[in-house]
C-alpha cells in the first residue's frame, strides 16, 4: 500500500474547504448589507428610531414606523440637543431609496449632524437595511429627512425633524 505524499493531501484538504465553503454560501441564508454612518461614533444612543421606506403607489413614496403604515409625509421625528440618535432604516420597497437629515425637503439639499444611511449613489436596495448614529445639535431649527435618490422627495419621500434645547 503507497502513502499519498504531502502535496496530494494538501490539495485534498484545499478541496475539500473549497467545497464547504461553496455549500455554505448557497445553504445559508443572506442578511441585507447593514450599511452605517455615524457622527456620534463612541457615544450610546439615547433615541432609537425605527423607519421604514418605500413606495405607497406607482409615483408616491413615504416612510413610516412600520412597513404597511406608509406615509407622505412621514412621522414628525422630535429630539433634543443632548440626544444621541440611532436611526435604522430599513428599505421595504421594491426600488433603491436612503436616508439624510436636511435643510430642505428636496433632492439635492444639505446633509446635517453627518445623519444618512446610505446615498443617492449607493442606496439602500429592497430589503436592505441601514444605521446612523447622530447628535442634533443645533436647536430651535425645522429641518427635514428624505430620500436623497433623485425624485424621491418630491414624490412625497420626507419628513420633519424638530429640535429642542434638552
Amino acid at each position: 500500500m503507497s502513502n499519498p505524499n504531502v502535496s496530494q493531501i494538501a490539495v485534498a484538504a484545499l478541496a475539500i474547504g473549497f467545497l464547504a465553503a461553496a455549500l455554505s454560501m448557497l445553504l445559508l441564508p443572506i442578511q441585507p448589507q447593514l450599511i452605517t454612518g455615524s457622527s456620534s461614533s463612541g457615544k450610546t444612543p439615547t433615541v432609537n428610531v425605527l423607519l421604514y421606506a418605500g413606495e405607497i403607489s406607482g409615483s408616491k413614496y413615504g416612510f413610516g414606523y412600520s412597513a404597511n403604515n406608509l406615509t407622505s409625509p412621514g412621522p414628525t421625528l422630535r429630539f433634543t440637543t443632548s440626544d444621541v440618535v440611532n436611526v435604522t432604516v430599513i428599505n421595504a420597497g421594491k426600488m433603491p431609496h436612503a436616508f439624510a437629515v436636511v435643510n430642505a425637503p428636496r433632492t439635492g439639499a444639505t446633509v446635517l449632524f453627518n445623519a444618512q444611511v446610505a446615498s443617492s449613489s449607493n442606496p439602500l436596495q429592497p430589503g436592505q437595511k441601514g444605521t446612523v448614529i447622530f447628535t442634533p445639535n443645533s436647536p430651535n431649527d425645522q429641518y427635514y429627512y428624505i430620500c436623497p435618490v433623485p425624485g424621491h422627495a418630491e414624490s412625497g419621500m420626507y419628513g420633519s425633524v424638530i429640535v429642542t434645547t434638552g
